[in-house]
């Protein structure tokens, strides 16, 4: 998993459910670790320090108010996503008063779990200030790491995405792939490798660069990403 993907801590007693909500996270994008129980929850914070945590209320032992109590007595202020099965509205107002920034009702869709995700970390990130970056008609967000193409979103692998925002957040200078090969690969790749070459075929697909004008090749160098 690369390392810029952001990360979700998913607590959850129930294994289908749990494993379920990881593959469908990592699917996204997201790198995911799990916790059955509270006590793991608590470890597992301190071990992945998470981008933000799925929590589910009921489980073994520490319950998820209690999860989510104590870490906010710790000062952390990681975004909480907390699912509960049950409907009440005093549940739903202790859930938020225990630190939750959000809640699930069970059952769920997977698209609106990976939309509350999405809107919790673009949160937090508006928060600490993290920018949004346009070059010609595409809009990356490094928040949710989700891509807009003429006011559309569209849906990139992650090494897709990893590629885009090098060259969005450097557009206007031409990058060589020396340098694109140890930004994005992290110099996994030899220089005549022709993962670059693949890799900007896709995106050309994807951002609608018909004519090869918005990332253009530099031959004998690399790339350039136009800013208009």
């Amino acid at each position: 998993m690369d390392e810029a993907a952001s990360k979700v801590l998913v607590v959850e007693d129930d294994a289908t459910i749990a494993r379920f909500v990881e593959l469908e996270l990592q699917h996204a994008g997201y790198e995911v670790m799990k916790a059955s129980d509270g006590a793991a929850a608590m470890a597992a914070w301190a071990e992945f320090r998470p981008d933000v945590i799925v929590l589910d209320l009921m489980l073994p032992g520490i319950d998820g108010l209690e999860v989510a109590r104590t870490l906010r007595a710790r000062g952390v202020t990681t975004p909480i996503l907390m699912l509960t099965a049950r409907s009440e509205t005093q549940d739903v107002v202790t859930g938020f008063d225990a630190g939750a920034d959000d809640y699930l009702r069970k059952p769920f869709e997977i698209p609106e779990l990976l939309s509350r995700v999405r809107a919790l970390l673009k949160r937090a990130d508006a928060e600490r200030g993290v920018p949004q970056y346009r070059a010609g008609n595409v809009e990356i967000d490094p928040a949710s790491r989700t891509v807009t193409v003429d006011g559309e979103v569209v849906k990139f692998t992650a090494k897709e995405y990893d590629l885009l925002e090098f060259f969005v957040t450097n557009a206007g200078r031409v990058i060589s792939r020396d340098e694109i090969l140890q930004r994005v690969w992290g110099g996994q790749h030899s220089t005549d490798s022709n993962v670059i070459e693949v890799f900007v075929c896709h995106l050309r697909n994807k951002i609608n660069d018909m004519d090869n004008q918005t990332i253009r090749t530099i031959r004998g160098v690399g790339y350039f990403f136009s800013r208009t």
